[in-house]
């Protein structure tokens, strides 16, 4: 996929998803400014899937949950690395599809969507002057 159209669908995806998921009023903000982590608010998750996935989340147990082969020497980043093997190019589900799948798919009944309000800005951040969308990434933390 050329870049200009990952750009493109990134950024439409993060516009449709932000219509969908109501953003929470920062308290004490004046005219009610939604809670968009990274933009109006501190970031609690700035490394993405690896600052929210620890203690009894940590990804390494979900994977080996799913029966996983192993990825240890072969992935340092999450989940920038991930995206060696999850590719189309590869013959595996791309990542993001993988991730989207897993974190909405029980709908409303989702622990992401209970516990972090669905909110794409967990998982993306937006670059405010160019509206880039990028996915957070970090260091494995196991």
């Amino acid at each position: 996929m050329n870049m200009r159209l990952a750009v493109a669908l990134g950024s439409a995806t993060l516009v449709v998803c932000l219509q969908f998921v109501p953003a929470a009023p920062v308290a004490g903000a004046e005219n009610d400014v939604p809670d968009l982590p990274g933009i109006t608010s501190p970031d609690p998750y700035p490394e993405g899937c690896v600052s929210c996935h620890k203690g009894t989340m940590l990804l390494k147990d979900k994977l080996q949950a799913l029966e996983h082969r192993s990825i240890e020497g072969k992935v340092t980043i999450i989940p920038t690395d991930c995206k060696t093997c999850h590719s189309e190019e590869e013959g595996l589900d791309p990542i993001a599809n993988i991730a989207h799948s897993m974190h909405y798919a029980t709908g409303s009944k989702s622990d992401f969507v209970i516990k972090h309000n669905g909110s794409c800005l967990n998982c993306h951040q937006v670059a405010t002057g160019s509206g880039e969308v990028t996915v957070k990434s970090g260091k494995k933390n196991w």
